[in-house]
């Protein structure tokens, strides 16, 4: 992979900033012999009891933190730690200089003496407690050159910043120099290439093209520009629900800039900076793969469709269960079932016909036609009527659509029709292309239903900011705080969303407040704020009233055995939303620094005591723990690198020596730089 002369990378961790995270030091409280996962390491242990920033995990209060001075300069040594992370400063007045002499759009540069400006900058889709030393907003590769420059030759530490959606905001480190590239997403830059042609990792399937975009698009753009490009193709570019195509480690290629000169050939570096966790650079640049959605039965006739389908089953026999669902995640065939992605959940149910049951829940998209889906479910077991009840959703209500196909309603759940009583599963949401059933679920779900006043840059109108006409929308009202919000997902909606999600300047591309949003809460009479109310106490009351509060991160399960399956079915109810089958499973281990390709299960934890349960609970049971590094957990895990990263830990961090052996990219939980 070749890289520019002042070289790059950052790894889709670190990228995506959206994935990285970790919890509160003390959350698990987990013994030293539940949390040593792993055989013992020498190297590890001396890494954990040593002097490297692993010993530094004292929560301390960020020097900035009311306080606002000119040249303020830190007499820490450097401590970096679960909750708290100090860059060692030598000059915040020549960094400062430094940064204004080469950025001519001061807009671009925030400072901790900049009020509001400074505290919106600063603010993350999840956390209003980091105090970043500088936050740069970049606009291309020269810039990001000219920010770190003057942020190394200053002594700061930096830390690049994508979609700024991590859980815990680590890509806006207390101390660091931010260097924000959400800026840099320009889609008439994009470079489209449908010559770039070839198979994939599945027998059958192939790539049809792809684009090469700038690091600071969000996959909403992303879906926007693919189905732009390559929709009338059946083209799809990843955003999550892993299908076919596998995990974007292996899809994509990248640029990076570094502090460091480089060769024009860096196949260490390109190898880490697939699934290693980052600290190596910023990335400027990906290369996405667009792959194809699979030829289909019933294509001739209506052409290639997209089912957001949704599956809701009653179990009658929970072993037997257990046993069939990971039969069908790790032995059916994955031509069949990688066409279905998205996310499986269970719970138990009280059922008004069959008493207590563990339901089992599954929201996938399908890479098809709702009738294909169904001939799939029963060709694979999944449908079986000796191990499963298929139920009604216990969580719709009435007169929900579950049946429409290109936005035409054909059933309720009132009023069902004929070719959709025997299908078996709860509701199917038919489409033409891949970006419309992945909007559509957006639509449906987090965008406007679940909304927490600040996940996305919205007005609070979100009639006005999608330009529909109002009367498509309807008033509601979360936490004491009143929007606007569509009525339905139809093709009004859908289309609206689309040409807001191509465009990085909407509000669908960055999260919020807005400035208007901030003023109308300013302005409200039902809450406690006034027009000299800050924006930092208004980001406050938002977040507290988030019902997602957790840091717990996430694991990959590999197979279990079957009673053991069966009795976090019974006992632990939770949620894997982003399965990771099919093609996941079968790139090589060594191909990227991504280690779990034993597992289809990514679980997300919903609370930081889920997340102790469940990890003692493998551990008690003999199953490795694998964590998910996408969604750091848990602090204070002894053996944490091997936990991420398994053996591949050690050539991270002699890569990282190589490429960052200052350590001016390092964070908490990255491997360390072994180098000076």
């Amino acid at each position: 992979m070749k890289f520019p002369s002042i070289a790059l990378l950052l790894s889709i961790g670190v990228l995506c900033s959206a994935t990285r995270g970790y919890a509160k030091e003390d959350s698990l409280n987990t013994r030293e012999d539940h949390v040593d996962f792993s055989s013992a390491d020498v190297l590890e242990d001396e890494l954990n009891n040593g002097s490297l920033r692993a010993r530094g995990l004292k929560k301390k209060e960020w020097s900035y933190k009311g306080k606002k001075s000119e040249d303020m300069t830190s007499s820490s040594k450097g401590e970096c730690g679960v909750d708290y992370c100090e860059a060692k400063q030598i000059s915040l007045g020549g960094m400062k200089s430094c940064l204004k002499e080469h950025f001519n759009h001061l807009s671009n540069l925030y400072f901790p003496d900049d009020g509001d400006d400074y505290d919106l900058a600063r603010h993350t889709a999840y956390s209003i407690s980091r105090y970043p030393a500088a936050v740069v907003y970049v606009e291309d590769v020269e810039e990001v050159q000219h920010a770190l420059k003057c942020a190394v030759d200053n002594g700061y530490k930096v830390s690049a910043r994508g979609g700024n959606h991590s859980y815990q905001g680590l890509a806006t480190m207390d101390g660091y120099v931010v260097i924000d590239m959400g800026r840099t997403c320009k889609p008439d830059e994009f470079v489209v290439d449908k010559t770039d042609q070839g198979p994939h990792i599945l027998e059958g399937s192939k790539y049809i093209g792809t684009i090469k975009a700038q690091a600071g698009c969000t996959n909403a753009i992303m879906l926007a520009a693919g189905h732009e490009h390559f929709g009338e193709d059946a083209g799809m570019t990843l955003i999550g629900s892993v299908h076919l195509w596998a995990l974007l480690v292996s899809s994509w290629e990248e640029e990076l800039v570094t502090y460091l000169p480089s060769e024009d050939e860096n196949p260490d570096l390109y190898w880490a900076s697939r699934g290693g966790g980052g600290g190596n650079g910023i990335v400027t640049h990906l290369t996405y793969k667009i792959v194809q959605a699979p030829k289909q039965k019933y294509e001739e006739d209506k052409g290639r469709k997209f089912t957001l389908l949704q599956l809701t089953m009653g179990t009658k026999d929970v072993e037997k269960a257990a046993k069939r669902i990971q039969e069908w995640f790790y032995d059916a065939d994955p031509l069949i079932t990688g066409k279905f992605g998205g996310g499986f959940t269970w719970e138990n149910v009280s059922h008004p016909s069959y008493g207590e049951i563990v339901v089992v829940y599954g929201d996938f998209v399908y890479l098809g036609s709702w009738r294909e889906a169904v001939e799939d479910l029963q060709a694979t077991g999944l449908l079986d009527d000796e191990i499963f009840y298929v139920i009604s959703d216990p969580r719709a209500g009435h007169g929900i659509v579950i049946l429409s196909e290109d936005y035409e309603v054909l059933c309720t759940s009132d009023m069902p029709c004929p070719q959709f009583d025997n299908s078996r599963v709860s509701s199917a949401y038919e489409f033409n292309t891949y970006a419309e059933v992945e909007l559509n679920h957006i639509c449906a779900g987090p965008l406007f239903n679940t909304w927490s006043h600040d996940a996305s840059n919205t007005s609070g109108d979100f009639c006005k900011d999608l330009g529909i006409p109002d009367d498509k929308c309807q008033d509601d009202v979360r936490g004491g705080i009143s929007y606007r919000k569509p009525k339905l997902c139809n093709k009004v909606v859908i289309d609206a969303m689309m040409e807001k999600a191509g465009d990085p300047s909407s509000f669908m591309n960055s999260h919020g407040p807005s400035l208007e949003f901030l003023d109308a809460v300013r302005e409200s009479n039902s809450l406690p704020f006034t027009e000299n109310s800050t924006a930092s106490e208004i980001l406050q009351f938002i977040h507290e009233l988030r019902t997602w509060k957790s840091n717990a991160g996430a694991s990959m399960w590999p197979r279990l055995n079957d009673k053991l399956f069966a009795k976090i079915l019974k006992e632990h109810p939770e949620s894997s939303n982003h399965l990771q089958h099919g093609a996941a499973l079968k790139v090589h281990p060594d191909a990227t620094a991504y280690p779990w390709r034993n597992a289809a299960f990514q679980v997300e934890y919903s609370s930081d005591e889920d997340a102790k349960t469940f990890l003692e609970l493998l551990v008690k049971e003999g199953v490795p723990a694998q964590g998910y590094y996408a969604y750091l957990n848990p602090p204070g895990m002894k053996k944490w690198r091997s936990y991420f990263f398994d053996d591949k830990w050690k050539e991270l961090a002699k890569i990282r020596a190589k490429y960052d052996p200052k350590d001016v990219f390092g964070k908490p939980l990255t491997i360390e730089s072994l180098g000076e």
